[in-house]
């Protein structure tokens, strides 16, 4: 505020709200049309404000004669030459190229690749912040650039080229040769994602497996469908690997590993920190001889397919040193998963378990519960023989202060015979729980929204109709307005639950198939309820 002005005194008053009543007051202006003092500034400060003697003091210098308060202006220190305006109530003209570089560069980690790209023409000072590698992470080749060579060479001779991170090389409607590879190889990436929807024949495997061993992140899936070409290029690869890989996270799916030698995976694989093997053949030897050379800290997932006809005694011996399980096929035989259920009991390790069609009956309820609740993420689908008495083992372990389990996702139970109360406590108890295909009693619904409205641990919750592939995205894509009997509950109970939680997803009707159950009454509970502490 202009201190020569007569209302210098203006200057003294608000100096005294933000610097006395700790009050960010970030601008005041009078309304002409209705002749009232306006604030801009948080709640907090807006009520600090209009408690204090300088609100009416301020007010009243504002409501003086026009011609006085023509007299007050508004700037920066920065631009005091350029803050002589007509119009007497101006904001701040603020230089944002003078904040601190570490206060821009926290703006700016919020902006996707796009924004950036904007940032970078505002300033010199915007530019050099936006110009950090780390904000420009997952930024990958845009899609036009996988339609058109022209375009995909204009791309390439700008300086944007550069801040690439992530590259996957998959559908491409031109063919690749070694000239194209030369121009990633100029590139500093940190993840490359190859699948065989990309034709690269043309480009040679010393080439591609060097590109590959100077990423940070490395997948590599289909390779079953062209194993010729990728089988050679998995050998060149671990064979750079032996000799020292910028790598640390891989993973490789629906990929043949049986014609390398264990070995020389042991070599390859010993200073990784995460490995994501998915529907991958490998051997029982190659798995031990990869685990023996392993980083103790190292962080290993496996999924398998027993249709495949997989070797589920090479799961046994390396299963205390997995961190993640994902089990698809036919049941196990009685033997087989006591014995897994044995090992997954005494071993600290496991934080994921996805099993699909697979029979437990003959597992006791308490070992079952044991495992279950020793894991952070479960994803299970008994397809047959689940009793009530392990069901209700399994939600009582949760309810237990050394339960670790976190996120949990039923599928194609029945969960009506579990009293209403467990049911309720070990849900709210949970960060998330999903179920589809089960069956649950009007009783366990009112209860689990009622303890949920005076306070809950949950933070998602949702179902599912229908089939559904078990991806790993899956836990984000159910919609809880689905649930059976929730049109049951009262709605100004359903809204308090409802914005208990941290995320929440309604489909209302999205497709004809799932209709939402959530009455009309309902919705608008929940929507006037949503505020600031929601």
């Amino acid at each position: 505020m202009n201190n020569n002005s007569s209302y210098g005194g203006l200057h003294v008053e608000a100096r005294i709200l933000v610097e006395e009543h700790q009050t960010p007051l970030l601008c005041f202006y009078l309304d002409k049309e209705s002749n009232e003092m306006k604030l801009i500034a948080d709640s907090e400060s807006q009520r600090k404000v209009k408690e204090s003697e300088q609100f009416e003091k301020l007010e009243f210098m504002l409501k003086c004669t026009l011609n006085e308060k023509k007299k007050l202006t508004f700037y920066d220190d920065c631009t005091l030459d350029q803050c002589n305006q007509q119009d007497p109530i101006l904001l701040p003209l603020v230089c944002y190229d003078r904040l601190p570089t570490e206060i821009l560069k926290a703006v700016f980690e919020f902006l996707g690749p796009e924004d950036l790209k904007t940032l970078l023409l505002v300033s010199k000072t915007w530019k050099s912040v936006a110009d950090n590698p780390l904000l420009w992470t997952g930024f990958g080749l845009p899609r036009k650039c996988r339609n058109s060579k022209e375009l995909f060479q204009e791309f390439f001779e700008g300086s944007l080229s550069l801040k690439l991170q992530y590259l996957e090389l998959g559908q491409f409607d031109f063919k690749f040769d070694d000239h194209y590879f030369e121009r990633f190889m100029a590139l500093s990436l940190s993840c490359i994602k190859i699948t065989t929807d990309i034709d690269l024949s043309n480009v040679s495997n010393e080439l591609l497996a060097t590109l590959v061993n100077n990423c940070k992140v490395c997948s590599i899936s289909d390779a079953f469908l062209v194993p010729k070409k990728f089988g050679a290029l998995l050998k060149v690869l671990f064979k750079k690997m032996c000799m020292g890989t910028k790598i640390k996270s891989l993973k490789l799916e629906q990929t043949e590993l049986t014609s390398i030698p264990p070995d020389v995976l042991s070599e390859a694989f010993k200073s990784l920190t995460s490995i994501k093997l998915n529907f991958v053949a490998i051997s029982s030897d190659q798995f031990k001889a990869i685990l023996k050379n392993l980083r103790i800290d190292a962080e290993v997932k496996i999924k398998i397919d027993n249709d495949k006809g997989f070797d589920t005694e090479c799961v046994i011996s390396i299963l205390d040193r997995l961190t993640g399980l994902s089990f698809y096929g036919e049941p196990l035989i009685e033997e087989q998963l006591r014995r897994w259920m044995d090992i997954l009991d005494k071993s600290g390790k496991l934080k994921s378990l996805e099993m699909l069609d697979i029979g437990v009956s003959q597992i006791p309820a308490q070992l079952l519960s044991r495992v279950v609740n020793k894991i952070e993420m479960v994803k299970v689908r008994f397809f047959e023989g689940v009793s009530p008495h392990q069901l209700k083992e399994i939600f009582k372990g949760i309810v237990k202060s050394d339960s670790k389990i976190k996120h949990l996702e039923l599928d194609c139970m029945n969960l009506r015979l579990i009293n209403p109360e467990l049911f309720a406590k070990a849900v709210n108890k949970l960060d998330s729980f999903y179920y589809g295909l089960c069956e649950v009693s009007e009783c366990q619904v009112l209860e689990m929204f009622r303890i949920m409205s005076l306070g809950t641990n949950l933070k998602k919750l949702g179902t599912y109709y229908g089939d559904k592939e078990y991806e790993e995205t899956s836990l984000e894509t159910m919609g809880m307005d689905k649930m059976e009997h929730i049109e049951l509950v009262e709605p100004e109970i359903l809204a308090k639950a409802v914005n208990n939680l941290e995320s929440l997803q309604l489909d209302l009707g999205a497709s004809f198939e799932d209709k939402s159950r959530l009455t009309l009454t309902q919705l608008l509970a929940i929507v006037k309820q949503l505020n600031s502490k929601t």
